[in-house]
């Protein structure tokens, strides 16, 4: 057993002098990390303008406008801004600074009072762009929440029939809002052991966990050429018959393991990673079915061109009928049986 935990440690020490061998080891977590910052750069909202018609301080749509101008602190899809007056929203819309425009007319809460809900608020947009359409939700939900309390504060000296219920019915209003004591949702993630967390795994396009699944496939394949190509030239000739085989398969190993390091670096680059613990166990179990299987095809095709022609077959493979890009089976479920010939749809199976 010491015997082959030191052509393990030499087989490492060899790869990682090959410059080829380390560049590929460095690229996927190097990469991970330039796509997710220029994912978080890509991320930003839409530009909408929006103004307020000059009406009293404090006033509705005063109100309604700098709230929707507040948004663009928070994530979301949508960035609204403040202009001076309407001119200044379709000069901002025409040059296409903002995707589309928001103008609020002076008197909206009286508008609303009377039910006069035409041209309360005038939308101006670009024919090429379906912005408006989208936003309007943001922005009326918007106004419902700061005519809100005016409704119910009607409601209140409707019912109760007394002057003056209006104030303290807005103040019980807020009041309740802030404090959740009526009712709200709390949204929890729950991690792979069952345990509640505030950390939630950050969203990412590019499919990081799939691409590694297929990189380990790839590396431990290519060991197994590696390995036909070092026994063809007598390496293992120095070793005893009866540790020979064992050796071979811990120089097998190594580069599966480093690249089973990399994989969890571009992991971690990428957000993706889930516990520590969690993620190198089921790297290292991977990585061993790996180191199997490639085994098991060096016994089977005992000539590394023949295994080399087959890497090509094993990468598409993986790509198409494991959901690393997409899971086929949901939509062709015979071809997502064939996944399972593929070693990658079993790791993604853990996290699926």
């Amino acid at each position: 057993m010491g015997r082959a935990w030191m052509w393990f440690f030499l087989s490492c020490k060899r790869h990682l002098h090959r410059k080829s061998f380390l560049v590929i080891l460095l690229l996927l977590p190097v990469g991970t990390f330039l796509i997710r910052g220029s994912q978080k750069e890509g991320e930003a909202g839409l530009d909408i303008a929006v103004c307020a018609e000059q009406g009293t301080e404090g006033s509705l749509e005063q109100q309604l406008a700098e709230a929707l101008a507040e948004r663009q602190e928070e994530k979301g899809l949508f960035r609204f801004y403040l202009c001076e007056d309407e001119q200044q929203v379709k000069d901002e819309v025409a040059s296409r600074r903002a995707e589309c425009g928001y103008v609020i007319s002076e008197g909206l809460k009286e508008k609303l009072d009377r039910h006069d809900f035409k041209r309360s608020i005038r939308v101006y947009s670009a024919p090429s762009t379906i912005a408006a359409s989208l936003s309007s939700e943001t922005v009326f939900a918007a106004m419902i929440e700061k005519y809100d309390p005016e409704l119910f504060g009607q409601y209140v000296a409707e019912k109760l029939q007394e002057a003056g219920v209006e104030k303290e019915a807005g103040l019980l209003y807020d009041k309740w809002r802030e404090n959740g004591s009526t009712f709200h949702f709390t949204y929890e993630y729950v991690d792979r052991q069952g345990e509640a967390t505030k950390e939630v795994p950050e969203a990412m396009v590019f499919p990081v966990r799939g691409i590694v699944a297929v990189y380990l496939f790839v590396i431990g394949l290519y060991s197994a050429a590696m390995s036909l190509a070092d026994e063809r030239r007598g390496l293992f000739l120095a070793v005893p018959y009866g540790s020979r085989s064992l050796c071979r398969m811990a120089a097998m190993g190594a580069p599966v393991f480093l690249a089973a390091v990399s994989g969890y670096l571009a992991l971690l680059s990428g957000g993706t990673a889930w516990h520590m613990g969690f993620e190198m166990t089921a790297l290292a179990f991977y990585g061993i079915l790996v180191t199997g299987f490639s085994w098991a095809v060096r016994i089977a095709c005992p000539r590394e061109a023949l295994v080399c022609c087959l890497i090509p077959f094993f990468l598409v493979g993986s790509l198409v009928f494991c959901p690393v890009f997409l899971d086929i089976g949901k939509y062709v479920p015979e071809f997502g049986k064939l996944g399972n010939l593929f070693l990658p749809q079993y790791y993604l199976k853990i996290f699926g």
